[in-house]
């Protein structure tokens, strides 16, 4: 029996598949993977990833400003992506890839904290779910969005933090996305918290071409991956492969709206 995926989270228009997309597509098609969500890292990219989705339907777009992306003039930046935002709502399903990253302690957080804020006003204001990026600061990240709320909740792309932050974050209306973290032996942590949240809580994604899942380490990672993530996810879960199957692609749908 064939299921059918979406890879949540993958920068097409990076290298290695900038020029090449139509290959990757067709390569990840064959395993089922029928759509493809590209987040943007800021202004530079916001129209390669609009034009992408214009040159093959089955990819849709997020626009945002990524923690560790934002440019000098950072409120220039802010008031370019709102405008921006504004002028492309065809298939923008998401504002991201947005958050906050404290993992380098020299980080200006201050000016994270602003512009992960102001996205979350955006996401508000246009009524659109996020996408976020958060490492090393999911209490901060916890913290506006309880201040904020907003309504259309999102995905915490990448998590790796304890059950109870996942509890916390699905709480709140946001999904947990699922990555290749989980394909390596040594996340147990991870791997515990992943068989553990609820089956609607859960979005498969690769962020291609990094994260590479186990046993292709040193390679790019690509959409057709996805499929690999989800036989993992099976291992952790006690539902039935289909039911993981249809909850996944229905979690991703009905979050995202397409």
């Amino acid at each position: 029996m064939s299921f059918e995926f979406i890879d949540s989270h993958c920068h097409l228009d990076f290298s290695p598949f900038s020029g090449n997309e139509a290959y990757y597509l067709q390569k990840a098609q064959a395993k089922g993977v029928s759509k493809f969500i590209v987040p943007s890292v800021n202004q530079s990219n916001w129209a390669n990833v609009v034009s992408l989705s214009r040159q093959h339907e089955s990819i849709y777009y997020a626009l945002g400003i990524h923690p560790l992306f934002i440019s000098h003039d950072h409120q220039s930046e802010v008031a370019s992506l709102t405008q921006f935002v504004s002028e492309h709502k065809g298939k923008c399903v998401a504002i991201g890839e947005c958050g906050l990253d404290f993992w380098d302690k020299e980080s200006n957080r201050d000016i994270q904290i602003d512009v992960f804020r102001e996205q979350c006003l955006l996401a508000k204001t246009h009524q659109l779910p996020l996408i976020v990026h958060s490492r090393k600061s999911h209490d901060h990240v916890l913290k506006i969005l309880r201040e904020i709320k907003p309504e259309k909740g999102g995905v915490i792309h990448g998590f790796s933090g304890s059950l109870q932050q996942a509890k916390q974050f699905i709480s709140l209306g946001f999904l947990i996305g699922v990555g290749g973290v989980i394909t390596y032996e040594r996340a147990k942590k991870t791997r515990e918290v992943i068989a553990q949240i609820p089956l609607e809580m859960i979005l498969l994604e690769t962020d291609s071409p990094d994260m590479p899942i186990n046993g292709f380490q040193g390679e790019p990672n690509s959409p057709d991956k996805v499929l690999s993530i989800y036989e993992y996810l099976c291992l952790l879960r006690k539902e039935s492969k289909q039911t993981v199957a249809k909850a996944v692609y229905k979690n991703t749908t009905s979050l995202f709206g397409i």
